[in-house]
């Protein structure tokens, strides 16, 4: 009794999983189903995965445990002095001035040459 029960379970859901996976494909229910339905549509397919061949390779780690040790200290003694000014003592930076700071940092995470300080804020 409980074998045929659970046969006839196990024939239902797979029954009902088929029709959950051919909803992607109807285009019926794509044009009235919301703007996340195609992405994830896409997803559930397995499509929009990046190949393996185009994951970046990891960039080789420079310098000793010492030095980089020496180098989150030094973090940590410039982030306590950031943290002491108070908050309505900084002037305002234009969007010029931000983007300019923002180039500088990108260009010393990624290892290129840093654009010139154009401004007299750091």
């Amino acid at each position: 009794m409980y074998r045929r029960l659970a046969i006839i379970a196990g024939l239902g859901g797979l029954t009902l999983s088929t029709g959950c996976a051919n909803i992607m494909e109807q285009s019926a229910i794509s044009q009235i189903a919301p703007e996340w339905f195609e992405e994830k549509a896409v997803e559930v397919k397995g499509e929009g995965y990046p190949e393996l061949a185009d994951i970046p390779e990891v960039r080789p780690v420079a310098g000793s445990v010492a030095e980089w040790k020496q180098q989150a200290e030094t973090l940590k003694t410039s982030a306590d002095q950031l943290e002491a000014i108070p908050a309505g003592s900084e002037s305002t930076r234009t969007p010029e001035e931000i983007r300019a700071m923002a180039a500088r940092w990108r260009a010393l995470a990624e290892g290129t040459a840093v654009p010139p300080n154009g401004t007299s804020n750091n």
